[in-house]
């Protein structure tokens, strides 16, 4: 699966598990990851690519640029998609 930047994917394994985040960066296997809460936009969490599950909601570069946005974002998007 290739990943673009802004789509919404939620973690498969690890302490974060069943967490909502979204694509900043795509680098070979290697995905930078925010949420606008726990994991902000200057400090990303660093998974691969294979340990997150895609959606199909893509957000715009407007909203990727800073963390209230995002948060708010996965927010709705979580209340939409229950685990």
């Amino acid at each position: 699966m290739d990943f673009v930047k802004g789509q919404l994917v939620r973690s498969k394994a690890g302490r974060d598990k069943t967490r909502t985040y979204a694509v900043l960066d795509v680098e070979g296997e290697i995905l930078a990851l925010a949420d606008g809460s726990h994991r902000t936009v200057a400090n990303p969490k660093h998974k691969k690519s294979r340990h997150v599950a895609p959606t199909a909601t893509v957000l715009g570069n407007e909203l990727l640029k800073s963390d209230q946005p995002i948060s708010d974002a996965i927010k709705a998007y979580d209340a939409e998609h229950p685990f």
